[in-house]
């Protein structure tokens, strides 16, 4: 029962972001959406590294397998950014593009300073961080296209 609440978000789940992604991001997106409903952080931390958990954390197999998942989820994000590039206004895209080139260096930084936190299993943890990061940067997508988001350049054509 511990996915319960899980459960009941993939039920409200809207269809764009069941028809856009992929199943298994979708559930962490859900996860991650619903954290305050009732889903945990490691819930959702077990969901987003669900494909890797055969390898021994901070090996040279885990590192491989994770960075498999960061291809796919700069995937989810690319394909997400070009739908929200395509719905918002042209002035909300170039916000959009400027705050993107914003993030991808602190996301560098930040996952850097994680890797030279941890010296064993170094590209893991940078690699873990990496798709942390990119999930969240998903679901704020999402978000957008649904309608749900607040940020300033989220101002969907008319």
């Amino acid at each position: 029962m511990k996915y319960l609440p899980l459960i009941a978000a993939l039920t409200t789940t809207p269809a764009m972001a069941q028809d856009t992604i992929a199943q298994d991001k979708v559930l962490v997106l859900a996860c991650l959406e619903t954290m305050e409903a009732g889903t945990t952080w490691p819930q959702c931390v077990e969901l987003m590294f669900q494909p890797c958990v055969s390898h021994e954390v901070g090996t040279a197999a885990h590192a491989t397998c994770l960075g498999g998942v960061r291809e796919e989820w700069s995937g989810t994000v690319k394909t997400l950014q070009d739908e929200v590039i395509e719905a918002v206004t042209s002035e909300g895209s170039s916000e959009l593009l400027d705050l993107m080139g914003q993030w991808t260096g602190y996301v560098v930084q930040k996952c850097q300073d994680v890797a030279v936190s941890k010296p064993d299993g170094a590209e893991s943890a940078r690699l873990g961080c990496e798709i942390s990061e990119l999930a969240g940067l998903s679901g704020e997508f999402a978000a957008c296209l649904e309608g749900r988001s607040s940020a300033g350049y989220c101002e969907i054509k008319q």
